[in-house]
Formats: structure tokens, C-alpha cells, sequence
């Protein structure tokens, strides 16, 4: 419910004799508001009230129920609606900033795209489609239903129903459900995350650098070396999100990519810095966040061939990997 109140509001009660909303509040956890405390009442006009009243949430986007009927050529186009998404740290600290679900760690908002908004029933609710919602700590809505101000609404996603597909336009995609982000906050808490076992420092390593570059991509793209020799390596990256560099088998390269497709719905993931469990792996670096770099020392495959590289993060490897080319 919008409103200007004169502090936090945070306690809310509909009075049982004259039916207005007394609200209370004060400023204790921080506000934009100018006093530290308020009692204040919410009086109902009779005037038209427009505003969501209820949401559910599906595998394929919201259901979103308002207090009044929409207006069909406004609410049904994709280009009216927004949606943004974060989630918060669950740990030892008073508070949290703000993280992007799609690069845990990374600082910002996620926008979520809105591939179809359709009025559905008797005109009081809206389907919005968001093939790439999952469960996250925030998910910002900002609507356009009628010819009113826009609608805005703050929601939870604790767990995705079954999609929603009474529409003649559903088309049914496989889709794997992210772990719960507090779930995945709890697991990096309670286990401590395994050393890399490509750090130990080997002498007279001939040395490597590989380079991220920018969209998803490696700078580096094929990198030769002798068969046998040792290797220092030296993942940078400059880029503004996390990646790692993972060498793998010949021919693996597909194979392995598919599991860490499905790296989103494990919880332990981030513990093993997105690295699959697979025998195909050769050696890997941990995540770099960005404006680092990460050294691992390791000797090259004595059979000579051209070995895949990739970024483990999930989402990146179909565009970002190389080979490293054993002579």
C-alpha cells in the first residue's frame, strides 16, 4: 500500500468500529521518513482503489490478483510491466547489501524479463510470463494495469508451483529450480569450502596467462603448450562478474557443460567454486571475482591434443570457453 507516513510504518490495525487502518512506526532501522516515531490512521475516501491484493507464484511467473478490473489494452502489453530481483547475505553480520542472484557475490539487482502479460479470468488478475524466475530474497514488480499510477509490489519467492499454462501461447520448457538462496547462505556458513588442489607451487613452471574478456567471453582463447611440462597459470579477470578457467578431457566439453547447467539447483555449488564433481576435469582455478586473479600450478597432459577450457559459473560456459592446445 503507498503512502507518505511521517515514519517507518511497520504495524498495521483496521479498527473495529469505524473500519480505517491505524498504522504505527517509528525509525530505528533506517527510513527516508522525518520523525522517529508516528501514530498515524489510513482513512478510506470510498473513491476506486487500485492495487494487487494477492500473488502466486508458478515455474514459468506470477499470478497476480488486484482490487479492481484491468484495462485490457494497457495490462496485456509486455512494455508496461517491470521486474527486478536481489537477494540478501544470510550470515553473521547485522544486515546485508544487495546481491545479484544471477552472480552470487556481486553487488546489484538482477532485471528478470517479462516475455508475456495477459489478463486471465474475469479480467481481476494477470498472468506475468518470466521463464527465468526463481526463488529469490526480493522480486520488485512495477505495473501498469489501467490508467492510474503504476502498481508496485515487494515479494518473497520462497518455491516455484507447477507453470501456469492456461493460455493458448504456454509452451512447456524444462527448467531446473535454483536452490534457496538462504539455503545456499546456510550450507557456505556451515562447511568450509575445500583448498584448491592445484595452489601448491611447482618450480621452474613455465608460465600462462589467461584472460577474461568482456560478455561472457575469454580473451584467451587457444593457449599452446609442450606435452608434460609444467605449468603456472594465471587466470585474470577484468570483467564486472565472477568466472573461473576449468580444463577438461577432449571431447568432454559438451558433456561436462550439461552438468554445470544444473549446478543452479545445488546448494553447494559456490562451496566448490561451480566446479562439477567429474572425472573429466583436469585442473581448475577458483572463482575470481572481478578485478582479480587466481594462480594454479599443474603439469600438462602427456598425450598431446586439444583440451576444452571453460567458465564453470552457471550460464557462461556456452559462450565462454577455449582450448588449451597440448604439442
Amino acid at each position: 500500500m503507498p503512502g507518505d507516513f511521517a515514519s517507518g510504518p511497520h504495524r498495521g490495525r483496521f479498527h473495529p468500529l469505524d473500519g480505517q487502518l491505524y498504522v504505527t512506526g517509528m525509525a530505528g532501522w533506517g527510513t527516508y521518513t522525518h520523525e522517529d516515531g508516528a501514530f498515524e490512521r489510513v482513512r478510506y475516501s470510498g473513491g476506486r482503489v487500485q492495487l494487487p491484493v494477492a500473488f502466486h507464484v508458478h515455474e514459468n511467473g506470477v499470478m497476480l490478483r488486484f482490487s479492481q478490473p484491468l484495462d485490457t489494452k494497457i495490462a496485456n502489453q509486455v512494455a508496461n510491466q517491470f521486474a527486478q530481483v536481489w537477494n540478501y547475505r544470510f550470515s553473521g553480520a547485522y544486515g546485508s547489501a544487495e546481491y545479484a542472484p544471477s552472480h552470487p557475490g556481486l553487488v546489484g539487482h538482477d532485471r528478470l524479463s517479462i516475455t508475456g502479460s495477459k489478463i486471465v479470468g474475469d479480467g481481476r488478475s494477470l498472468f506475468l510470463e518470466m521463464p527465468d524466475l526463481q526463488p529469490v530474497n526480493q522480486l520488485h514488480l512495477r505495473l501498469r494495469v489501467d490508467a492510474g499510477k503504476p502498481c508496485e509490489l515487494f515479494a518473497t519467492v520462497h518455491a516455484l508451483d507447477k507453470p501456469f499454462a492456461d493460455f493458448p501461447e504456454y509452451r512447456p520448457v524444462a527448467k531446473s529450480v535454483a536452490a534457496h538462496p538462504l539455503l545456499a547462505d546456510m550450507v557456505t556458513l556451515s562447511k568450509a569450502a575445500p583448498q584448491n588442489p592445484w595452489r601448491v607451487a611447482i618450480a621452474d613452471a613455465q608460465p600462462v596467462t589467461i584472460e577474461a574478456g568482456k560478455n561472457l567471453t575469454f580473451a584467451t582463447r587457444t593457449v599452446a603448450v609442450p606435452a608434460g611440462k609444467s605449468i603456472k597459470l594465471t587466470f585474470t579477470n577484468p570483467d564486472v562478474v565472477p568466472h573461473n578457467w576449468v580444463l577438461l578431457k577432449p571431447g568432454s566439453l559438451l558433456r561436462v557443460g550439461e552438468t554445470v547447467n544444473r549446478l543452479v539447483a545445488d546448494p553447494e555449488a559456490a562451496l566448490r567454486q561451480y566446479v562439477p564433481p567429474s572425472d573429466d576435469v583436469v585442473a581448475y582455478t577458483d572463482i575470481a571475482p572481478p578485478g582479480e586473479k587466481f594462480t594454479i600450478y599443474f603439469r600438462a597432459p602427456e598425450m598431446p591434443g586439444r583440451y576444452p577450457f571453460l567458465c564453470s559459473f552457471p550460464g557462461h560456459w556456452m559462450v565462454m570457453n577455449g582450448q588449451l592446445i597440448v604439442e
